[in-house]
This record gives C-alpha cells, structure tokens and sequence, in this order.
C-alpha cells in the first residue's frame, strides 16, 4: 500500500479538500471568462509567484501586468476547462484559451483573427489561495495563428 503523504510544511489549511481547491481554481478560471482582472487578483496570495516555461519565478505584480496586457488584446478572451485534477494542495489543469485578437498585441496591430492554443498548469493552493502557479501555453501556435510564424515552422513541434 502506498505511503500516504501529509500535509506540506506551512500549510495553515490542513482540512482543505482537494475538492475545495479545484473549486477555488474552478472561481477563478470563472472570474477570468468574466473579464475580472481585480477579481482574480482577488484569488492569489499577496506574494504569489508565477514559474513561466523557463522556470525563472516571477511575482504577483508581473503577471497581473502580463494578464492586463492580453486581456487588452483579446478582449473576448475565454478559458475552457477539459480537465482539473487534485492531489493534496496541487491542482492540474488542462485548458483551451481563445480569443479574438482585437488590440495591439507583440507590436502587432489587431487582426480581428480569432485564435486558440493549449495552457497546462499547476496552483498550489494554500488557505483558499493560489501561491504558486506554473503555466504553459503553447505560445508558437498562437503566434502562428496571429501570422507572425510561418506555418511550416511548427511542423517540427507537433
């Protein structure tokens, strides 16, 4: 039988169910769909740190900066959510992101072209709030979309 594990050091919120987290993230990926940059903000622990494809931390401050910056560009932007899996204070997830290219995005003007593109992440959730947030999206195929990659050049990464 495997070992179970406990709770992570620091964890103030040991009787926080792994159903309880996914619906902190399920609220926040709601507030998202609603435009709500304040709202979500509202979702992540004052020193919250972000860990982007390379790994480099970044804080709170930024991502807000990063998220209002595409909010900006797709103003329709939505998060469809396929999958939301739990373990202890981690939370997986697996999402659509589309949206219309609407204002000025990469120096880009807008496009009007409608775009989508895969985002997997991880939030460590701690006392109903987010962390820690790990996150990829797959930025080439947006950027293919938006016609700023050729085509042919994603070949290589299917």
């Amino acid at each position: 039988m495997p070992a179970q594990r406990e709770n992570p050091p620091g964890n103030d919120f040991p009787g926080a169910s792994t159903a309880a987290n996914k619906a902190v993230v399920r609220q926040l990926i709601d507030t998202w769909n609603n435009g709500d940059l304040a709202g979500m903000m509202r979702f992540w622990s004052p020193d919250m740190v972000h860990h982007g494809r390379d790994g480099s931390p970044m804080p709170g401050a930024d991502v807000a900066a990063e998220m209002a910056r595409f909010m900006r560009a797709f103003p329709d932007l939505r998060l469809t959510v396929h999958s939301l899996v739990a373990e202890d204070d981690l939370v997986s997830t697996r999402l659509t992101v589309e949206g219309t290219h609407q204002g000025e995005y990469l120096g880009l003007p807008p496009t009007g072209r409608k775009v989508s593109c895969a985002l997997l992440g991880q939030l460590r959730i701690h006392s109903g709030t987010v962390v820690e947030h790990w996150g990829v999206a797959d930025g080439l195929y947006l950027l293919e979309q938006l016609g700023l990659l050729p085509a042919d050049l994603l070949q290589a990464t299917a």
